[in-house]
């Protein structure tokens, strides 16, 4: 069974590969020279360096769980640990700072591509037509803006327009309560008809539950 100082060892080799490997893929990312093949290559051995690394960090993990082990030990331990979890985060932010320069210079690539053969077609100056692109993207830009302005302005009359249609049924509401309140008597009216449709309702009501009991009993 390997010995702690013997893992330790074999730990801190690969910590000092994996920081040159990324020195080289930090340098990579800077010049970014397309070469796909020193990419992957460099990628693949920092991946293999660093999930051997964490194999040996289980591994000591697993001792200090059954050995009483020194302070000191245990401390060396969490530096493992934590160099690991730096160069794993390292690692990842240049993959994704290279994968972005990628994107980029894709994006770019279709951009001049579509230039150029718009310019072919249209027998144009590349860079006039060019300007002449700037140009209408500056143009869709204003037109989207415009189109938004108009679309905000008909929310906020139509907003406008439901809040007077309130206010006049409030008002016409309210000029109909008082026009009731100042006619004699037409209170009364309205109460007495209020009331003989309750009563119209509940003899409704009562006959139709005799015709069902008369109906389930007999």
């Amino acid at each position: 069974m390997s010995t702690f100082a013997s893992i330790r060892n074999q730990i801190k080799s690969l910590e000092n590969n994996i920081d040159k490997s990324l020195t080289q893929l930090s340098n990579y990312e800077k010049s970014f020279n397309e070469d796909e093949a020193f990419e992957d290559r460099i990628k693949s051995e920092i991946q293999t360096n660093l999930d051997e690394t964490q194999k040996l960090i289980e591994k000591l993990s697993t001792i200090n769980e059954f050995e009483n082990l020194s302070t000191s030990k245990i401390q060396q331990l969490t530096r493992h640990k934590e160099i690991y979890y730096d160069h794993h985060k390292y690692f990842v932010r240049l993959c994704n700072s290279i994968q972005d320069i990628k994107n980029k210079n894709n994006l770019l690539f279709s951009i001049r591509s579509d230039l150029n053969n718009r310019s072919q077609s249209q027998g144009q100056n590349p860079d006039l037509n060019a300007n002449d692109y700037i140009l209408e993207e500056g143009q869709r830009a204003n037109d989207l803006n415009s189109f938004s302005e108009r679309l905000l302005q008909s929310a906020y009359s139509t907003r406008d327009e439901l809040i007077n249609q309130r206010n006049i049924l409030f008002n016409s509401n309210f000029n109909i309560s008082n026009s009731i309140q100042q006619i004699p008597g037409l209170n009364v009216l309205i109460n007495r008809i209020d009331n003989r449709r309750k009563r119209d309702t509940l003899i409704l009501a009562t006959v139709i539950s005799v015709c069902i009991l008369f109906l389930f009993f007999f």
